[in-house]
């Protein structure tokens, strides 16, 4: 197996936003509760206060948050605004994190056996792409994504990035609106990489997932793998 490659991190703002939101749904801050001030917050992050306003415009643009004029920038009652990571179950056990990925693998292959149809109607070859999964630079979880092949005729690791479903929306159009999960424990497979900590064959936390655009094609088939010494599965639900 060749060297894992970095995959294309998202802008920084981006990185931000996502951040933050995760921690907002995690309950770090409840609805209605103010944020710390933009001093405070790019402080603690680390960015420049331009690069969190902007961060912060888009979060309310996707209506997370509201900002009020010389109060503050509050979590919105009730928000139902979209993210990157809205589908994104792994956590830390201290918290969200911000996802990251390294690219072990990305193959043009015959449908795996168990891999639904993908797309319009039933082709035989797909993509299949394998990743590992970090949060805060740990790594957490074994990744194998498949996608039909027929959206992308060739396509090389430097052209993911570390959202899959942001790489569909800019590069196929595709929003992935609805996903379904089903959690078992599983051993982890025989192409696993050092940094995961999990030798092949070892007991791990296992999820497949089956994700559909909004007119309900499946657009994605995937089998995740995680260490649960060092991460969750979370899933919130708002009354």
């Amino acid at each position: 197996m060749n060297s894992p490659i970095q995959a294309k991190p998202l802008p920084l703002y981006l990185q931000i936003s996502e951040l933050l939101t995760r921690q907002i749904r995690a309950g770090h801050w409840r609805a209605g509760e103010r944020l710390p001030t933009e001093a405070e917050l790019s402080e603690s992050l680390g960015v420049a206060v331009g690069t969190l306003r902007k961060s912060l415009a888009l979060m309310q643009e996707q209506q997370v948050l509201e900002r009020i004029q010389g109060s503050g920038t509050y979590v919105r009652s009730g928000n139902q605004g979209k993210s990157i990571y809205e589908f994104f179950r792994l956590e830390l056990h201290d918290g969200p994190g911000l996802p990251t990925a390294r690219i072990l693998s990305v193959d043009l292959v015959q449908r795996g056996k168990g891999v639904p149809v993908l797309g319009p109607t039933a082709h035989p070859s797909a993509w299949r792409v394998r990743r590992l999964r970090l949060l805060n630079a740990t790594p957490v979880a074994l990744e194998e994504i498949w996608f039909d092949a027929r959206q992308q005729p060739k396509l090389k690791p430097q052209d993911l990035g570390d959202s899959m479903y942001l790489f569909y929306q800019t590069a196929f159009k595709v929003w992935i609106s609805r996903v379904e999960d089903h959690i078992y424990t599983a051993g982890v497979p025989s192409w696993t990489v050092s940094e995961f900590g999990l030798a092949p064959g070892s007991i791990s936390g296992f999820i497949e997932r089956q994700s559909w655009t909004a007119s309900g094609e499946l657009a994605e088939f995937s089998r995740t793998w995680f260490d649960p010494q060092v991460c969750r599965y979370s899933s919130r639900l708002n009354n």
